[in-house]
C-alpha cells in the first residue's frame, strides 16, 4: 500500500474517532407510552454506569409471606422477564437486570433520579381482576356470626401521628349525608344518589365499624377504624366465618364524608369475570371529566371473553382489582365491553397514571417480590471513582511513555505517538458499540494501553536483531515487522478470546472490563502495526540520515 493511502486511512479514522466522540442532537425511534416514536435525543457517547455516575441498587426476592412458593428458581426466571420489560419501559439508560443465584434479581439503574418511584415499579405485582360486587347481602347476613366470634376480642391498632382516635360509631357521620334507596338500580346517576343509611347489622365488635355504602356491597370503614378491620380479618376464624364463593376488597382510594376521612370496603364475588392475561396494551390519558386514567386493549380472546361475561352482567357493578385494591369506584356495567376499557385513576397525578400502564403493558409478576437490599449511589462516590480513575491512568501513561523514550529513543517516540491514537481509536470504539464505560472498565481501558506497546516493544527487538546482523534500516524495519508478526498475532488473539469469554458467560462489570479489553485489542493492532509502520515510512523518505541510522 502506498504511503499516501496510509496516511489517508490513518487521517480518515482520526476524523471519524472525533465524530463518534463528538456530543449531538439526533434524531432516533424511541419508545414513549408504549409506542415508538420518532423524536430528537443528546446523543452522549461513553455513558458512564452505575459506579461512576450513581444510580439505585436494588436486590429483590420472592415474597414468601404471602404464601409458599415450591420452585424458587423457576419463579425468578419467569419473574425476571416481567422486571426486565418494566425496566425498559422505565426509559434508564443502560439498565443491568440479571439473576444472582437461584432466588434473587439484582437490579442496577444508573442515573436514576427517583428511587422510591423506580421502587415501585419493580416490586408492584400488577395482578389485574374485573369482579362483580355482591348483591346478596351476603356480608350482612354473615354480620351476627361475626360478632359473636369477636365478642371480647381486641386488636391493638397504632394510630397515625397526629391523627385522633374516634370512638364514636361510624353511623352518625354517615347518616347526615345518606338517605335510604332500596330501589333496583337503572343507571350509574342513580346509583351514586342512592344509598342506605344505618348501622349494619347492630353494635357489635365488627359490624359497628363498618356501614353500607352507596352501591350493593360497598362498605365504608372509618380510616382511624382500617387497622382493626384488617386485624380482625386476618384471624383464621373469622376468615372461616366469611360468606362462600366472596372475598373482601379495600379501595385503593379514601374519601371525605361528613368532614371525617373513610375507606372503602367491597364485597366481590371470588372468581372474577377476567383477569388482566390477555390485556395486550395500556396508556395513560387525561379526560376533563374523570381526570387521569388507564386505557387498556384485550387480545381477541379477551374481548370475547369480556364481551361475554358483562353482557350477562348487564346493570350490576364491576370492580376494577388491581394488586388486591379497588381501583377507584366500580362502574355500572350499562352494556356488554368488547377489547377496550379504562381504569380511573381517584385523583392521582398523570405520573401513576403512567406508571400503572407501564406495569400492566409489562405483565404482571407470577410471584410477589420483596426488596432484600437497596442501595443508592450518590454522584459524589462516582466523581471520586473517576478522579482516582484518572490518575491511575495518566500515571501508567506517564511509566509506559517514560519507558518507551528511555529504552528505545526515536522509536519509541513513534510508539508513543501511536499511543496517542490508540487512546482515540479506543475511545470511539467504546462510543460507536454505545459501551457503558464502568469502573471494571476503566481498568480494562488502563489495562490495554500496556499491550498496545507491547506488539511495539516485540517489534523493535526483532528490528534490533536485524540490525545487529548487518542489514540495512530499510531492510531491518521491514523483517522486523515481518517477523514479530506471528508472536503479535498469537498474544492478541489468545487475551482476545479470554476477553470474549468473560463477555460470552460474564454480567455487568465483567462484561465491560471484557468490552474495553476487546477495543483495546483491535485498536493495538491497528496502531502498532499499521500506524508505526507508516511513521518509519514517513521517516524514510523524509530523513537523509534514514539509509544508516535508526534510533532504536
Amino acid at each position: 500500500m502506498s504511503l499516501k493511502w496510509r496516511i489517508a486511512i490513518i487521517l480518515g479514522l482520526v476524523a471519524a474517532s472525533f465524530w463518534t466522540l463528538f456530543p449531538r442532537t439526533v434524531v432516533e425511534r424511541v419508545k414513549r407510552n408504549g409506542e415508538f416514536v420518532y423524536d430528537t435525543v443528546r446523543r452522549v457517547p461513553l455513558k458512564r454506569g452505575l459506579d461512576l455516575q450513581g444510580g439505585m441498587h436494588l436486590a429483590l426476592e420472592v415474597d414468601e409471606s404471602k404464601g409458599a412458593v415450591a420452585d424458587k428458581s423457576k419463579a425468578i426466571d419467569n419473574a425476571l422477564k416481567v422486571v426486565r420489560n418494566r425496566i425498559d419501559e422505565f426509559g434508564v439508560s443502560e439498565p443491568l437486570v440479571q439473576k444472582a443465584g437461584n432466588d434473587r434479581i439484582i437490579v442496577e439503574l444508573p442515573g436514576i433520579d427517583d428511587p422510591q418511584r423506580a421502587q415501585d415499579v419493580v416490586q408492584k405485582s400488577a395482578f389485574l381482576e374485573f369482579q362483580i360486587t355482591d348483591e346478596t347481602q351476603a356480608l350482612e347476613k354473615s354480620l351476627p356470626r361475626l360478632d359473636a366470634l369477636l365478642k371480647g376480642k381486641a386488636v391493638a391498632v397504632a394510630v397515625a401521628p397526629g391523627a385522633k382516635k374516634d370512638t364514636s360509631t361510624s353511623n352518625a357521620g354517615l347518616q347526615s349525608l345518606f338517605t335510604a334507596d332500596t330501589s333496583k338500580k337503572t343507571d350509574s346517576t342513580k346509583a351514586d344518589s342512592a344509598a342506605a343509611g344505618g348501622t349494619v347489622g347492630g353494635p357489635g365488635a365488627f359490624s359497628k365499624l363498618v356501614q353500607q355504602g352507596r352501591m350493593p356491597g360497598e362498605y365504608y370503614v372509618a380510616n382511624t377504624d382500617v387497622g382493626t378491620v384488617t386485624q380482625y380479618l386476618a384471624m383464621p376464624e373469622v376468615a372461616a366465618a366469611m360468606p362462600p364463593g366472596k372475598v373482601l376488597r379495600w379501595s385503593s382510594d379514601t374519601v371525605s364524608l361528613g368532614g371525617r376521612i373513610y375507606r372503602a370496603l367491597y364485597v366481590l364475588d371470588a372468581k372474577p369475570i377476567i383477569t388482566g392475561e390477555y390485556l395486550t396494551d395500556a396508556k395513560p390519558n387525561t379526560s376533563p371529566t374523570e381526570g387521569n386514567l388507564v386505557q387498556f386493549t384485550m387480545n381477541n380472546e379477551g374481548a370475547r371473553r369480556f364481551r361475554t361475561e358483562t353482557g350477562r352482567h348487564i346493570k350490576d357493578y364491576m370492580a376494577i382489582v388491581l394488586d388486591q385494591r379497588v381501583m377507584g369506584q366500580p362502574p355500572i356495567i350499562q352494556s356488554a365491553i368488547g377489547a377496550n376499557g379504562q381504569i380511573t385513576m381517584g385523583g392521582k397525578d398523570l405520573q401513576a397514571a403512567q406508571d400503572l400502564a407501564l406495569v400492566l403493558r409489562a405483565g404482571s409478576l407470577p410471584v410477589p417480590l420483596k426488596v432484600a437490599d437497596v442501595r443508592v449511589i450518590g454522584a459524589s462516590l462516582g466523581q471520586d471513582s473517576i478522579h482516582k480513575s484518572i490518575v491511575a491512568g495518566s500515571i501508567a501513561v506517564a511509566l509506559v511513555v517514560i519507558i518507551m523514550l528511555g529504552y528505545y529513543r526515536f522509536s519509541g517516540a513513534l510508539a508513543v505517538a501511536a499511543l496517542v491514537l490508540y487512546i482515540l481509536y479506543t475511545l470511539a470504539a467504546l462510543a460507536g458499540f454505545q459501551a457503558v464505560l464502568t469502573l471494571p472498565g476503566l481498568a480494562g481501558f488502563v489495562l490495554s494501553i500496556g499491550i498496545a506497546v507491547d506488539a511495539n516493544v516485540l517489534i523493535f527487538e526483532r528490528i534490533r536483531e536485524e540490525l545487529a546482523h548487518g542489514k540495512t534500516v530499510r531492510t531491518a524495519i521491514d523483517e522486523g515487522f515481518r517477523h514479530a508478526m506471528s508472536a503479535i498475532v498469537d498474544s492478541n488473539v489468545s487475551t482476545a478470546l479470554t476477553a470474549a469469554v468473560l463477555y460470552q458467560y460474564g454480567t455487568g462489570p465483567v462484561r465491560g472490563f471484557a468490552v474495553t479489553l476487546l477495543a483495546g485489542i483491535a485498536a493495538s493492532m491497528i496502531t502498532s502495526i499499521f500506524v508505526v509502520r507508516t511513521f518509519y515510512m514517513i521517516w524514510l523518505n523524509r530523513s537523509r540520515d534514514a539509509q544508516t541510522t535508526l534510533s532504536i
